[in-house]
C-alpha cells in the first residue's frame, strides 16, 4: 500500500524488415500504443482506447522500442481503475490496406 508507481514502459523488440521495392515512404512504420478503456464487445463491435504513446520507426533497423505507459499503469494501481490491457497498432505508411500487417507477429 505504501508503494507508488512513478513510471512504466512497454518495451517491444523489432527486427529489420526487408522490402522488395523500398521507397522512402514505404520504409517507415508508425507504432501506436493504446490503453484499452472498454474491451471489444459484441453489441458495439469495437473497443474504446486512449492513445498513450506513438513512434515513427524506419524498417531497416533491429532494436528495442520503448513506450511510456505510465498514465495507464498509474490509473490501474493508484486510481484502482479496471485494467483492460494495452493495444499495439502498427501502421505501414505508404502501403495499401492489403499490405498492412504482413510482417507483424
Amino acid at each position: 500500500d505504501n508503494e507508488v508507481v512513478s513510471s512504466a514502459e512497454l518495451r517491444l523488440y523489432r527486427e529489420q524488415v526487408w522490402e522488395q521495392s523500398p521507397g522512402w515512404e514505404r520504409g517507415f512504420h508508425r507504432i501506436n500504443v493504446y490503453e484499452v478503456m472498454k474491451p471489444l464487445s459484441e453489441e458495439r463491435g469495437q473497443m474504446i482506447t486512449r492513445l498513450l504513446d506513438t513512434r515513427l520507426v524506419h524498417h531497416n533497423e533491429t532494436r528495442w522500442e520503448s513506450f511510456d505507459v505510465s498514465p495507464a499503469v498509474i490509473r490501474w494501481t493508484k486510481d484502482k481503475q479496471p485494467n483492460h490491457g494495452l493495444a499495439v497498432e502498427v501502421v505501414h505508411l505508404g502501403q495499401t490496406p492489403a499490405h498492412q500487417g504482413k510482417h507483424v507477429r
